[in-house]
């Protein structure tokens, strides 16, 4: 990153569409959510949108294997979601959404703004902005920085 490359915010490469769960609704339909939009997570909101918290894989698979091997009622997303989750707002840097997964925040942060979930990121899109930032970008790449390249090139 050069000095004249300003961090990006989480704005900049969260994921907008976030698919969302209620908290009554069956595990099996759920999973069907979550199978069907490739994700591993998705938040579970209450009817005014605010946020309650997150349903994951692990979450469904111990719902779904009580119901397979011990014969359980699966339940509903509210049995089984996690209450705990990290959260940052959209003006958060890079830098701080790699501490947050550095320090074990799990596969997701959800980005809210004014108590809303306005995105999402992911582990493969902080990734992703991390690798955009190692890239050279064309208005960074001057007919100076070409000749100097080119003339070390040369003998």
């Amino acid at each position: 990153m050069t000095s004249t490359t300003p961090m990006p915010a989480a704005a900049d490469f969260m994921s907008r569409t976030v698919h969302t769960l209620r908290p009554e609704a069956e595990i099996s339909d759920a999973v069907g959510v979550l199978t069907r939009y490739l994700c591993s997570g998705a938040p579970v909101l209450d009817a005014e949108g605010g946020i309650l918290g997150v349903l994951t894989h692990e979450g469904c698979m111990q719902a779904l294997s009580g119901a397979v091997f011990n014969g359980e009622e699966p339940g509903r997303v509210a049995d089984h979601m996690a209450r705990e989750f990290a959260v940052v707002e959209p003006t958060a840097d890079l830098f701080r959404v790699v501490s947050m997964f550095s320090n074990q925040c799990g596969r997701r942060v959800l980005v809210i703004d004014g108590g809303r979930v306005v995105g999402i990121v992911t582990r493969s899109d902080t990734l992703r902005a991390l690798h955009q930032l190692r890239q050279p970008r064309t208005s960074d790449i001057t007919i100076e920085s070409v000749a100097l390249g080119w003339s070390a090139l040369t003998p």
